[in-house]
This record gives structure tokens, C-alpha cells and sequence, in this order.
């Protein structure tokens, strides 16, 4: 045999390597001698990105001369019976180590037994195949044909047999039992992906033509190299949530009561509910759903989860990532909608259909029951605890809806106080009955000179009462301006040298742009060329195609516009054109904010408050530094801008603009 076969994974101790090293002996005995090519075992396999992200072994192979003769269907459902030559592989394999009697198979579904609970192995296999196609298309536009099979490692032969038994019929599947052959194996990829008659017989080949052992490897093992490179923020941010030593500002709820954690920006409140959660995962191997309404936020958290090689979803016990809208779209679409419901519909109406999901909520209780056992039965929807990011910005009808699905105990709420951007007055937490509320006073993320910079400014805009308190222990911090103009990239990238000579990595500089600099159709950040052009190289959160994943080894600048900056940090934050942000959001139509305080406020005090929330969220993204770009050097917001500086030139710079 001239296959080179090797295993690639970093727990080499772990079920899923031993796994594949079992594998490995079972390809070894069953090709032939006059077989050459290679097959690549990747164990314990992350895919960066993506829901579904964990792989217990990912097989790759290329191979000449591999010949089998097995059973398929063609093209008219004929059964055909006939040598095929397996060229190339592409499989996910999900290892399962129940004995037969946790197993437990409902038509062509196979659960698995954890306590009185099923677990859906066969949708978690199916999940996992889409999730290596999507990871490839994304990675490099390509995924060969991905297979899937489950490996039950503590079933026999003889029992999964009796398993797949249908009367005097055994039912394919793409099930494979503790022992089995080459043959057995070949055969379940066949039954997935019909072979094509090419010069004379039957070929088995999932790469294209485009594609080479050598550049799926590449992509598989970027894990790695982002875990070598993730820099010092982010490894802190990852000690921060896992180390049982730090003490997290957000506790376990008391029996009946609702857990309500209010604080502004920086104190502390999202890193506490994932503190929380993780622990509840490792006491009381709980599922845990974390639901906020931004979108960049989800996948800046699954970027952290990944890195910390947190488990996903479709393990027993997990803390999963998500916006309240799709949670909300799962359970419409199961109970009102029987799995019809178009995404983009559920947006246009989602008022509307909230109203018709409270309202038969509230029908009776067999309706509750009803919608309980739908969760129960779907790892999207079965979860012990909710924790909910930014409560403040939800709508009452989703207050409502979570309050019915979810006992008050298991609710742990972190509520930003003013930092709304859905509406003008937020959604009130701490009226409701059977409560716990504690107040978080001290900013954990800024620097205090950030701090200080953004009390004065509030200052000047006559809103004192709106002021950030520090803890005092993060000294220091900056403040830049300049015009927006050639000379900013200069600037930026002596900010981007000074973030990485103290560790960190592009990632960490985070831009932010006015609805201005964003293109419609499709959305993109208009100069992400012309930076490029100046050494910048940007990972576009302005697409929402691509605000659905992340940057995979953080060697890009993000891109993002204002109004999805909420509930993001990084090192240094760029503010493009600051003036023109603030005219959008001082200038936003009355009509938009349908409040019954609009009755004892005048516009301009609405306006003004509105504005105010829209410039606290982007002045507290930062850690280190504030660089903000001013594109009308006369306007009202570059003299407050300037006044400040004059006032403050120990870490407030303005620099005019050149002559």
C-alpha cells in the first residue's frame, strides 16, 4: 500500500483522536497494495464561523486504483451492483460512544440518551455536513461533495444490525457500528453520493477540479494558526470568561426570581453572562442560550467561544450565541407556520407575527405545553437558561414571549441602561414582580483618560446627569483628530503599529462608518480598496453576509457601521467622519420614535436625547484609543472636538488639517 495516511488534531488524548487513530488501522488493513495517494484525519476539527463548528474527525482522501464493488442507485432508481472506483473523500464523522440500549432510532432518525433526554445525532451529522460545505465556500469559494457518517463506537455488528432491522430487510443509513471493513465504510458513501459511469465504469469523486488535498488541509488547520495568533486582548478575554478564579459580577438567580444586571457600557455586563453561563454549564451540565440584537456581537462572541474551544450547540451541555430574532423565527415557524415561514417574510411582519405568537401562547394552557414540548424536542430551541444581552433594546412583545417560555429563575437579564438604538425610551425590566436587581457602577473596558474625555463632552452637550463612572485601576488612554482626509492613514497605521507592539493583533482596531460610506446594493464599505491601497486590510462587517461570520485568523481590520458597534469592544476604535454620524442620528425623522414621552418633550429634547445615546455607544468601544475623523473642520461637532482638546492636550490631540 502506498497511501500516506496521517492524523492531524491538538488533543491527542481525547476519544475523537484515539477515534481516528482506530480509523486509521481500519483503512491501513483494508487497502490494497497498488493503491497510492492520501487520506488526511483531522480529530477534534473546528470550523471557524460556523454554528456547528466542532467535528469529531474530518476525513479527506485523494487515492488512485481504490476499487470496491458495491451497491448504488442510478439515475432511473435502478439497484446496481458493480465495481466503483473511489477517487475522493470528503466525510464528517460523528462518533457516538452509547452502548445499544442508549440508542434509540425513530423512523430514519437516530437519537442518543442523555439522562431522560434524546439528543438528534442524525440532524446534528446533517448539521455538521453543511456546516464543512458552508465553511468551504466561504474559506475558498469550493467545497468538494462532504459526506457524513456516524460512528457508534459501543454498538456491535450484530446490534446495529438488529438495530437497522425492518422486519426481513435491514435499512441503509449512513450508521457504522464499533468494528467494520474498508468495504463497509465505501459503501456508505455511495449510498450518500451516486457514482458517475465515466470511460467504462463507475467513479466516486467529490473534489473538483479546482480543488487539492493540499488546499482543504491548509484551510482545515486555520484553527491553529488563529489559536497561535489571537493576540493579547482576545487570550484576556478568553482567561477572563474561563478562569474560575476571576468572580464574575453576575451570579446565579435565586429560586423565583428574575436576575437583573444594569450598568453602562464597559461595566462589566456581557463578560459576567458568559461567566455565568459557563459555569452553569460546568455545575450543572446545563444548555444555555445567550440572546442579544446584534448581529456583529453574536459573531464577535462566537469568534471568543471558538478560540476557547467552547463546545457548540449540539452537545449536551453548551452556551450557545444568538439573536433574539432567530430564536423567535424558530418557534413561530415550528408551532404557527409548520416549518413554511420564509426568513425574510418573518422580518417585514415580525410584529406582527410576535402578536400572533403571544396571543396563542396565551390561548390556554395546553397551548404553553404545546410550545414546551416543541422546544424540548429541538437542540435550537432547548434550553435550561435564557441570558439575555442588551435588554434594554427589547420590544415588549418579546419581553412578554420570553417571560411565558422561560420560568423567571431561569432569566438572567444585563440591561444597558440608555443604550438603546431600536427606540427612543427602553424596555423596563424593573417593574416586573419577583425580581433581584443589582446596579453595576464602575467602567471595567476604558482607560480613564476615555472615561474622562467622554464625561466632558457630555459635559458640553448639557448632560452631566449621563456621566461614566471609572474604577480608576486602567490608567491612560488617548484621543486623536483629524480631518478626514489623506493624511488619516498615516495616522491609522502608526496606531495599528503602536496596538501591535504591545501584543495585540489587526483584529483589535476596529473602524466605524456613517451610513454615508456604505453602498446599498450590494451593502460594502465604499473605500475598503482605497485602504487597502494604504496597507489596510479590512474584514467588511457592513455586509451582512459576512456580519454573519468572522474575520478567521484576525489578521484584518474590522469594518463596521456605527449602528452595529453596540456591545463591541477593541484596543483602538476609529470613528469616520464623528460630524456626519452625529447630523444622521440628531436629524433622524420625529415619526420614527412612537413614545408617549414625545407628549412632555419637545423635539429638540428628543432629538438631543436621541442623539446622545447613538455617540455614547461608539466613545465606549474602546480600550486604548480614540481616533476620530472629522470631515467638516467647521461644524459644531469638530468645535466641541476642539474645544476639548484645548482643554485637555495631555490626552486629547486635534490635529488641523495640513496646508
Amino acid at each position: 500500500m502506498s497511501v500516506n495516511i496521517k492524523i492531524i488534531g491538538s488533543k491527542p488524548d481525547s476519544d475523537e483522536y484515539l477515534g481516528a487513530v482506530r480509523l486509521k488501522g481500519i483503512l491501513e488493513d483494508g487497502l490494497p497494495n497498488n493503491v497510492i495517494g492520501e487520506i488526511v484525519l483531522h480529530a477534534n476539527a473546528t470550523l471557524i464561523g460556523q454554528t456547528v463548528k466542532d467535528i469529531d474527525i474530518l476525513m479527506l482522501g485523494t487515492l488512485q486504483n481504490c476499487i470496491s464493488t458495491v451497491n448504488f442507485t442510478d439515475a432511473n432508481t435502478n439497484i446496481i451492483n458493480d465495481r466503483v472506483e473511489f477517487a475522493s473523500f470528503c466525510t464528517a464523522i460523528e462518533i457516538k460512544s452509547h452502548s445499544i440500549s442508549g440508542i434509540v432510532r425513530q423512523g430514519t432518525e437516530f437519537y442518543v440518551r442523555y439522562g431522560a433526554d434524546l439528543h438528534p445525532v442524525t440532524t446534528q451529522s446533517n448539521e455538521q455536513k453543511i456546516a464543512v460545505k458552508n465553511y468551504l465556500e466561504r474559506s475558498i469559494g469550493a467545497s468538494p461533495y462532504v459526506t457524513n457518517i456516524i460512528w457508534f463506537t459501543g454498538v456491535s455488528n450484530e446490534e446495529l444490525n438488529s438495530l437497522l432491522s425492518t422486519g426481513s430487510k435491514t435499512m441503509p443509513s449512513n450508521v457504522l457500528p464499533y468494528s467494520f471493513s474498508l468495504k463497509e465504510l465505501l459503501q456508505l458513501l455511495v449510498w450518500q453520493k451516486q457514482p458517475k459511469f465515466y470511460r467504462g465504469g463507475y467513479r466516486f469523486n467529490s473534489f473538483s477540479y479546482s480543488l487539492s488535498m493540499e488546499s482543504l488541509t491548509k484551510v482545515f488547520q486555520q484553527f491553529s494558526r488563529a489559536k497561535a495568533s489571537m493576540g493579547v486582548l482576545t487570550r484576556k478575554r478568553i482567561e477572563q470568561i474561563t478562569t474560575k478564579a476571576i468572580k464574575s459580577s453576575v451570579q446565579k438567580p435565586i429560586e423565583g426570581k428574575l436576575s437583573i444586571y444594569r450598568g453602562r457600557a464597559g461595566t462589566g455586563k456581557t463578560v459576567g453572562l458568559i461567566q455565568l453561563a459557563i459555569s452553569l454549564v460546568d455545575e450543572e451540565d446545563a444548555r444555555v442560550l445567550l440572546l442579544t440584537y446584534n448581529r456583529a456581537l453574536v459573531s464577535d462572541l462566537r469568534r471568543l467561544f471558538t478560540l476557547a474551544e467552547l463546545p457548540d450547540m449540539f452537545s449536551y451541555s453548551c452556551v450557545s450565541v444568538n439573536t433574539m430574532q432567530s430564536f423567535f423565527f424558530r418557534i413561530a415557524n415550528e408551532v404557527l407556520f409548520n416549518g413554511t415561514l420564509e426568513g425574510e417574510s418573518f422580518l417585514e411582519k415580525y410584529e406582527e407575527i410576535l402578536n400572533d405568537l403571544i396571543e396563542f401562547i396565551e390561548s390556554g394552557d395546553d397551548s404553553l405545553d404545546l410550545i414546551r414540548e416543541v422546544m424540548h424536542s429541538d437542540d435550537y430551541l432547548n434550553w435550561d437558561y435564557c441570558l439575555i444581552d442588551e435588554a434594554q433594546d427589547w420590544l415588549k412583545i418579546e419581553q412578554r414571549i420570553v417571560l411565558k417560555l422561560f420560568d423567571k429563575d431561569r432569566i438572567i437579564v444585563a440591561d444597558g441602561g440608555q443604550q438603546f438604538v431600536r427606540r427612543i425610551e427602553p424596555c423596563d425590566w424593573s417593574s416586573l414582580p419577583d425580581r433581584k436587581s443589582t446596579k453595576l457602577k464602575h467602567s471595567l473596558r476604558q482607560k480613564s483618560n476615555i472615561v474622562k474625555f467622554i464625561n466632558h463632552y457630555l459635559d458640553e452637550l448639557g448632560r452631566s446627569e449621563q456621566r461614566i463612572s471609572t474604577s480608576d485601576k486602567l490608567t491612560g488612554g488617548k484621543i486623536i483628530i483629524c480631518k478626514d482626509n489623506e493624511q488619516k492613514f498615516k495616522i491609522f497605521q502608526e496606531e495599528l503599529d503602536n496596538l501591535k507592539s504591545v501584543g495585540n493583533i489587526p483584529y483589535d482596531m476596529l473602524f466605524l462608518a456613517p451610513e454615508t460610506m456604505v453602498e446599498k446594493n450590494p451593502r460594502r464599505f465604499i473605500e475598503k480598496r482605497l485602504y487597502a491601497d494604504h496597507g489596510l486590510y479590512l474584514w467588511d462587517g457592513t455586509n451582512e453576509e459576512t456580519r454573519l461570520s468572522f474575520s478567521p485568523i484576525g489578521d484584518e481590520e474590522r469594518v463596521l457601521q456605527y449602528d452595529s458597534a453596540r456591545g463591541l469592544e477593541a484596543w483602538t476604535v476609529v470613528c469616520l467622519c464623528f460630524d456626519v454620524f452625529i447630523d444622521e442620528k440628531r436629524n433622524m425623522p420625529i415619526d420614527k420614535f412612537k413614545q408617549n414621552s414625545l407628549l412632555l418633550e419637545s423635539a429638540e429634547d428628543v432629538r438631543l436625547k436621541n442623539m446622545i445615546n447613538w455617540l455614547l455607544i461608539p466613545l465606549t468601544r474602546a480600550i486604548d484609543t480614540i481616533v476620530i475623523t472629522i470631515s467638516d473642520p467647521d461644524s459644531s461637532t469638530a468645535n466641541t472636538l476642539r474645544k476639548l482638546a484645548d482643554e485637555n492636550p495631555d490626552y486629547i490631540r486635534y490635529i488641523e488639517e495640513e496646508r
